[in-house]
């Protein structure tokens, strides 16, 4: 008998006094690393050109959909088991070591074939050097699920921030600088990688020790294949206009739409999957409880609005402030791009959000039709819309990223009992809201136009107007913030204490 050395260890008590704790932690690191990564946007793309990142956007969308192969969904099964076995740690450590070894031999192998079908030359020598990231990417997804099974999410944090600021920050800058052009990007991923799996390893206490246990194996790949289709589907939503526009438009296309995207992408990612790696597991503790699943969802999406509907607006009507600021003004031909995109950034964050809870519930295949879904919505955007150039890609794909959204939620209404009227509601009071935050935002950005400012000062400006506008409307018409105003305020009380 195979003695348990785990049950799920998030007691059920207070559902969001855990996850707020939690995702404190979680926040509190990406909010660092959010900040690095624009840091280092920004000196990276006064270092590089637009060609140089769109050949490595182009190799990374190969990498990413052989990681999730090689990932064969055993981590997320070992978070969500609800007793955890010594032999589970044992198996999942060898299949997962297997799998990033043979995923990585493929690619290496087939590296030729995939530049052709980029038609990039160039390309074939950076999907090698990538290979290997399959192998060292494995060597710590077992300890980062114990990790976040056990809520270590100050380690998480903590790993987050230094893999990214020693690993590649550091290495990408330095090389960048002595003139390594885009191997001085593929350095910087490799040793990012490398540093997170030996964090991630130190973290969890060695507790890595291979052996195989097929019953055991078997019970983990029933879920994490489920979870590995609905990450293929995943993959496919967010690569496959990447892939389009570097085939129809070419490299320096792909590389001002991928740093859109990468722009865009931080709040959503900090919010929306720092968010989602606290809820899993919480939610996982209590599975079997469709009710509480479900008031944590719609009390997610609500501070979800409050937050992201307004930073929406900010960074849409501040657009080209943004990417001057960022990048430079050589990088001009993103404005548009990343203005039309970035207005959708609460649909964005949110869908997260669903299969999160599909994936805690169990309900593995229904997260991966949904996502297969999405990726088939953004392929037929990015069709459509790339005659019409990158302004016909972001929308296309806008358009795709909320009426995915809406489709999560008429699954969570039917197959699992969600109020979407409540959930509704919400959003079109926020939305509501943002209106007036549009309004004078739009109007405050007129108005400094003609004293020809420098985009920092122009960004200052508007962010100062932003928080006027929260401040008037907290004390001046709470209801239209909602009960989510508090848990807004709670949340950074916490946040300034620690």
């Amino acid at each position: 008998m195979s003695e348990s050395i785990s049950e799920n260890p998030l007691h059920p008590k207070s559902l969001t006094h855990s996850s707020l704790g939690h995702f404190l932690w979680m926040f509190g690191g990406g909010s660092v690393q959010a900040i690095l990564k624009i840091l280092v946007l920004m000196i990276l793309s006064r270092l590089l050109t637009p060609a140089e990142f769109g050949l490595v956007a182009a190799a990374t969308t190969i990498v990413a959909l052989a990681e999730v192969f090689g990932k064969i969904g055993i981590a997320p099964s070992i978070v969500q088991a609800r007793v955890l076995t010594p032999e589970h740690i044992r198996t999942g450590t060898t299949a997962t070591l297997v799998s990033g070894v043979l995923v990585g031999v493929v690619v290496y192998a087939i590296a030729e074939p995939l530049g052709r079908l980029y038609a990039i030359e160039a390309l074939a020598p950076l999907v090698r050097v990538f290979a290997f990231l399959f192998v060292l990417r494995a060597l710590g997804l077992v300890s980062e699920a114990l990790i976040q099974r056990e809520s270590g999410f100050r380690g998480l944090a903590v790993i987050t921030v230094l893999s990214y600021m020693i690993g590649y920050a550091g290495v990408a800058i330095v090389l960048a600088l002595l003139g390594f052009g885009v191997w001085a990007l593929v350095a910087g991923q490799m040793a990012q990688v490398a540093l997170q799996s030996l964090l991630l390893i130190h973290f969890a206490g060695y507790r890595l020790r291979p052996g195989f246990d097929y019953p055991k194996f078997k019970g983990m790949l029933r879920f994490g294949f489920g979870t590995t289709l609905a990450q293929i589907g995943n993959y496919a939503a967010l690569n496959v206009d990447y892939f389009i526009v570097g085939r129809v438009l070419g490299v320096e296309p792909l590389g001002l739409y991928s740093r859109a995207y990468l722009l865009l992408s931080q709040p959503a990612n900090l919010v929306g999957n720092m968010a989602d790696k606290v809820l899993f597991p919480v939610l996982a503790s209590v599975q079997t409880d469709f009710a509480r699943v479900m008031r944590a969802y719609e009390k997610t999406l609500a501070l979800t609005a409050i937050t992201q509907i307004p930073l929406s607006i900010y960074l849409c009507v501040y657009g080209q402030e943004v990417v001057h600021f960022l990048m430079g003004r050589q990088w001009g031909a993103a404005v548009l791009p990343f203005q039309i995109m970035v207005c959708s950034l609460y649909f964005r964050t949110a869908y997260k959000f669903t299969g999160t809870v599909l994936r805690a519930i169990g309900a593995v295949y229904q997260a991966a039709l949904l996502q297969w879904t999405y990726a088939g919505l953004v392929a037929l955007g990015a069709v459509v819309g790339v005659t019409f150039g990158l302004t016909g890609v972001a929308i296309g794909t806008t358009a795709a990223v909320v009426i995915f959204f809406f489709l999560g939620q008429v699954l969570l209404a039917f197959r699992h009992g969600l109020l979407i009227g409540q959930s509704f509601f919400t959003l079109l009071r926020h939305m509501a809201v943002g209106l007036v935050y549009a309004i004078l935002l739009f109007g405050s950005r007129q108005l400094e136009e003609p004293l020809g400012l420098p985009p920092w000062a122009g960004l200052a400006i508007g962010a100062g107007v932003g928080v006027v506008i929260y401040v008037g409307l907290h004390k001046f018409w709470p209801r239209a913030l909602g009960p989510e105003r508090e848990a807004i305020a709670s949340l950074a009380r916490r946040f300034l204490r620690r």
